[in-house]
């Protein structure tokens, strides 16, 4: 078995924080959304074999293990990945965002419903950080989003089409 390394426990995070923020964008935290949180922390409990995402872990599963989120919880989240992100020196990491981008993505289908506030939020989130803006997912990203908000809504149709870009780069 190999043993996972660092930049596995910082995926990990990244990913983390990129649900919570994905699932965060609409301001509601639904069941799909909780069970996305809950899948986060079977799938990535195996790295807890290290001792620094096992210190994360142990502090995000019980607020996860309760049986709901609510928005106290969810900041309390972000709190604690930022402090685990900055102690392991990765927030000013690029390819970090690439991994907050997949989780960012797994938290928006995880409603099974895209609605333009959370298109608008995901476009900001994409300006902030437009350094990104020629490297794939983003270079293509960022086209869809400005074309979908074009009309400042979401409609069937486009709902359709980013799910199944998210879905795509989830699975990829």
């Amino acid at each position: 078995m190999n043993t996972p390394n660092i930049s596995e426990t910082k995926k990990a995070a990244f990913q983390l924080a990129g649900l919570i923020y994905g699932i965060s964008l609409d301001g509601i935290v639904d069941r799909n959304e909780y069970l996305a949180l809950k899948s986060w922390c079977g799938e990535f409990e195996p790295l807890c074999e290290q001792d620094e995402f096992q210190k994360l872990h142990s502090r995000i599963k019980p607020i996860i293990d309760d049986g709901k989120i609510n928005s106290e919880e969810i900041e309390e989240i972000k709190m604690i990945l930022n402090q685990f992100l900055d102690e392991m020196d990765a927030l000013s990491e690029e390819d970090g965002k690439l991994y907050f981008l997949n989780g960012i993505f797994k938290g928006i289908l995880a409603s099974g419903d895209i609605n333009t506030y959370e298109m608008y939020r995901l476009n900001q989130w994409l300006e902030k950080n437009s350094s990104l803006k020629n490297t794939p997912p983003f270079s293509e990203l960022f086209g869809i989003i400005q074309s979908v908000l074009e009309d400042k809504s979401v409609d069937d149709e486009e709902a359709k089409k980013l799910k199944s870009y998210f879905s795509k780069w989830v699975e990829g």
